[in-house]
């Protein structure tokens, strides 16, 4: 008598999506069928680590995961399964797709449970940090027969990073050591993955806990001098930024003053008593006017100032 869960399992990698679809059927408490040999990962896991699309799709249509959040995840079969399915090490489905850069399930996991997007496992990797990784090709596990197809990632394939990003996630993320994307790509030599962060926003000079950057764990020397080109063309986007930011306030500036024109201020209507004193006032504000104006000009900005004594 064959088990179930084995053949569901087998049909899964398999890639049968009407095998999996009858065998659920008939057997719809085997939905989730965690392996616990496997870190109980479970049927959704199996699919999106072997970016198997269909399956993942006909999982997710039958209730497989939900949008509700929860802590913990414990599979029972007399239990209340709702939820994101979490294996041993805290990883989703989607920390498996990401890790094995298996973009299309990325984008389907993406779309439907995006709350797991910038979710940390047990070592705090979000599934950005795991596809910032250079991984080999899936594990086929042992109960797999040899007919088994299992979809494999290609090398440095960034399709799955562009689209986490898309979907929101943290490029800034750190782990429980304090290392972000960056650091998983430079160890791995990821390079392209390292232009792709640092495009999206990723701090390439951000420390972690142990006090290093990214650019000390680069593989070779030719990475490390790759990453240190990318760093100074981040540098100097950066400088040219910042210029621009500052243009624009000064333009603003400009514009709030007036474009250089002269405010005049009303002022109060004289009695004819004050006519002497407000005719000496006059000569003197303008003999002082005379003496000052080659030497302190407001450059246009609407500037006035009232004691030219202080500029000297």
């Amino acid at each position: 008598m064959s088990r179930v869960d084995l053949s569901i399992r087998q049909a899964i990698l398999l890639n049968d999506v009407a095998l999996v679809r009858r065998l659920l059927k008939h057997h719809p408490e085997h939905l989730h069928n965690p392996d616990f040999a496997d870190k109980s990962n479970t049927s959704l896991h199996l699919a999106a680590q072997h970016g198997l699309t269909e399956i993942a799709e006909l999982l997710v249509s039958l209730g497989h995961d939900s949008t509700r959040e929860v802590t913990d995840w414990i599979y029972s079969n007399q239990g209340d399964n709702l939820g994101i399915s979490v294996n041993t090490d805290g990883r989703t489905p989607l920390h498996l797709a990401a890790a094995s850069s298996q973009s299309p399930v990325v984008e389907l996991l993406c779309k439907h449970f995006p709350q797991t997007v910038n979710r940390p496992d047990y070592q705090g990797q979000t599934p950005l940090h795991l596809a910032s990784c250079s991984q080999g090709a899936a594990i086929v596990p042992s109960y797999a027969d040899q007919n088994s197809r299992p979809t494999t990632r290609t090398g440095e394939d960034n399709n799955t990073i562009d689209i986490l990003i898309a979907y929101g996630a943290d490029v800034n993320a750190r782990d429980d050591q304090g290392n972000t994307c960056l650091h998983n790509a430079t160890a791995w030599g990821n390079l392209k993955a390292v232009r792709a962060l640092m495009q999206a926003g990723a701090d390439p000079l951000r420390k972690n806990k142990a006090g290093w950057t990214p650019e000390y764990y680069s593989i070779t020397v030719q990475a490390e001098v790759y990453y240190r080109n990318l760093v100074a063309e981040w540098e100097k986007r950066k400088a040219e930024e910042a210029a621009r930011a500052n243009d624009r306030r000064a333009r603003a500036a400009a514009a709030a003053g007036g474009g250089g024109a002269v405010r005049l201020v009303p002022q109060e209507p004289e009695s004819d008593d004050d006519d002497e004193s407000a005719a000496s006032r006059s000569r003197a504000s303008s003999a002082r006017s005379q003496q000052t104006t080659s030497s302190h000009s407001d450059a246009g900005l609407g500037i006035t100032v009232g004691n030219v004594d202080t500029w000297k």
